[in-house]
């Protein structure tokens, strides 16, 4: 059955209000951004309580060559109390949880996060792998001969679960951990994993692919590399840094992707069955020189990810785009890429490592951070960058905008770590201090944020595909973002969907939620300058009829109940507000959408007020938690 859509002024539908006796309401066009030019960083490290030193001593089976590659962190609500936590990777101590207090501060945590002896971390990333509803944690290390998984107890207490999980790829093979990324690649509601290794023969690698064994034993791993064709090497050794989970062909099956070294970055597409192909000379990418971190956003606004991966410059005085320096990948939608990098001014950033593609100015398109970090020479103190988004140009804008950290940066990250509705930016150096940089100004602009709690897709719901429609008057005007479990180069950034408004003070007139499992949800106008938690549901609460739309049937069975007379006071107190709705869905559906404003008083229609449309695939559903 075709999905029916309800086309929506102020939340009323269309055709139904002449019967609510509602005069016309016009809608709004969209609102063009405020200047950025006010948004500055500030260096709030000291101030939110983050005090601890980098250092890459006190592992003596390590080659210091490996030690130059660490320093990781991951961000993400640990606790459950709805604030972004930071976990830090550490080599010669142990991990540190640094607990979001509320306030703009954290407070440190070791053994009392678990964390009670060094394990030679670096790469980190979270996710909920046994669908208990809060997030675990898996790291990589360097110079070991194992990886680390951890489940949480929910209060952000972790256990690891040891060497008899697979997960934790104990063997004799010492390797350089990189990242790890998580991602629902056979789409059964469960978490899988990829990893990174770098230096090892392809033969040997630890760059592995894992499935979880989901209702069998949710949380612990299998090992499907060979089964699955990941195998597959650009060079005799493995150089993968950076492993992503990414639907790049919006076909519903999730792809991955490696940015790695030495010109061996791959793209696999995702075939179904749980196979993959390496498609990467045919996509047009992989032309990076020495790929490091990776990133993916609409950087040009038409719906689809582009790829950007940081690597090395030339020597000094040795021009080039082919010998060195980042690229960005245009997608094209049609399994192929185009390099733009020059294009688009984003080539020399040095010897870079972990980037990002957020919204730091809120004005509706993504701009775009690295860090760099490498003492030799021609490469000597290069400051992070940061590049504004110009109509798919990038200006850099680092300096200007308080960006100025010289260290040896490796991962990096986004988060709006003080809930401001502005993203702040991580960087976390090796041997040496991390910068947290807290934005200032970006929330002049007005935000809409996102999180997504899977009950038949994977609980995080990563993989879901946000698309938000500020302005039904102008449907090409929409801004994508796909739910991510590993991010960049070591590091992860909050999983949490940001979208810029500019200056748009009205409703959204529509977001949309493609869901792992298959199951579309449509929320219509919705309010500006919040964090929207949204629950997956089946049936969306206005569909009283079952029948997996929301339209006229629908209404009528609420007139059927009300009568037209009552223009929705559903209960007789003479006005028609938030609780009406409420008592609405209380008589024919339950509410799965958190974080909804009510209607304001005077609203005399409540239809489509959280207003969810639903079209589905057939797939067998996982019990709500």
């Amino acid at each position: 059955m075709a999905q029916k859509r309800l086309s929506v002024v102020r939340g009323v539908p269309r055709g139904w209000a002449w019967r609510l006796g509602l005069s016309a309401l016009a809608c709004l066009p969209w609102a063009p951004p405020n200047s950025a030019s006010a948004v500055v960083f500030t260096n709030a490290t000291a101030s939110a309580g983050i005090t601890h030193v980098h250092t890459i001593q006190g592992v003596p089976q390590d080659p210091a060559r490996t030690l130059f590659y660490t320093g990781g962190a991951a961000a993400s609500d640990f606790d459950g109390d709805g604030l972004v936590d930071l976990v830090f990777t550490r080599i010669n101590e142990p991990n540190i949880l640094y607990r979001n207090q509320g306030d703009g501060t954290f407070e440190a945590r070791t053994t009392a996060a678990g964390f009670t002896t060094p394990t030679a971390a670096n790469g980190v990333v979270s996710g909920d792998v046994d669908n208990d509803g809060d997030l675990d944690l898996y790291t990589t290390t360097v110079g070991a001969t194992r990886n680390y998984l951890y489940l949480n107890d929910g209060s952000g207490y972790f256990t690891d679960v040891g060497v008899a999980e697979p997960a934790a790829l104990s063997n004799t093979r010492v390797r350089s951990g990189q990242g790890a990324s998580f991602g629902d690649y056979d789409n059964d509601g469960y978490l899988d994993l990829a990893t990174g290794d770098w230096g090892n023969l392809a033969a040997n690698s630890q760059s592995r692919l894992l499935h979880n064994r989901g209702a069998l034993a949710p949380g612990s791993f299998t090992d499907v590399t060979v089964a699955a064709g990941i195998n597959v090497y650009r060079s005799a050794y493995s150089f993968r840094f950076a492993p992503r989970f990414t639907d790049l062909d919006r076909d519903g099956r999730i792809d991955l992707t490696f940015a790695a070294d030495f010109e061996t970055s791959q793209l696999f597409w995702n075939n179904g069955g749980g196979a993959f192909t390496d498609g990467t000379l045919a996509a047009g990418v992989g032309t990076d020189p020495n790929g490091m971190g990776t990133t993916f956003g609409d950087y040009d606004g038409d719906g689809d990810l582009d790829w950007f991966i940081t690597a090395t410059t030339n020597a000094p005085g040795i021009p080039g785009p082919h010998g060195g320096g980042n690229r960005l990948y245009r997608n094209e939608g049609n399994r192929t890429f185009t390099d733009v990098t020059l294009a688009a001014g984003v080539y020399d950033a040095r010897w870079a490592w972990g980037t990002t593609f957020f919204d730091y100015d809120n004005d509706g398109d993504v701009d775009l951070a690295a860090t760099n970090g490498y003492n030799g020479a021609g490469w000597v103190n290069d400051q992070t960058y940061l590049w504004r988004n110009d109509d798919g140009q990038f200006t850099d804008v680092s300096t200007a905008a308080g960006i100025v950290d010289t260290d040896q940066g490796r991962g990096l990250l986004h988060l709006d770590y003080d809930a401001d509705g502005d993203v702040d930016l991580l960087v976390v150096n090796n041997e040496g201090a991390p910068v947290l940089y807290r934005n200032d100004g970006g929330n002049e602009n007005h935000y809409l944020r996102i999180r997504t709690r899977g009950t038949i897709s994977n609980r995080d719901g990563i993989g879901a595909w946000i698309t938000v429609t500020p302005d039904l008057n102008d449907p090409e005007r929409q801004l994508v973002w796909e739910i991510d479990g590993g991010s960049s180069f070591i590091s992860q950034n909050e999983r949490t969907a940001h979208f810029g408004l500019g200056s748009q003070v009205d409703p959204v007139d529509r977001v949309t939620i493609a869901w792992p499992s298959g199951v579309t949800q449509s929320l219509y106008d919705v309010a500006v300058d919040q964090t929207l938690v949204v629950n997956e549901t089946a049936f969306p609460p206005a569909d009283f009829d079952a029948d997996g739309d929301v339209d006229g049937a629908d209404l009528g069975m609420w007139m059927s109940c009300f009568g037209e007379s009552a223009q929705g006071d559903a209960d007789g107190d003479g006005t028609s507000i938030g609780s009406d709705f409420l008592a609405w869905q209380r008589m024919f559906g339950d509410a799965l959408v958190s974080g909804v404003p009510e209607p304001s008083a005077g609203v005399t229609f409540l239809l489509a007020a959280v207003g969810l449309a639903i079209s589905r695939r057939a797939r067998p559903a996982r019990a709500a938690d």
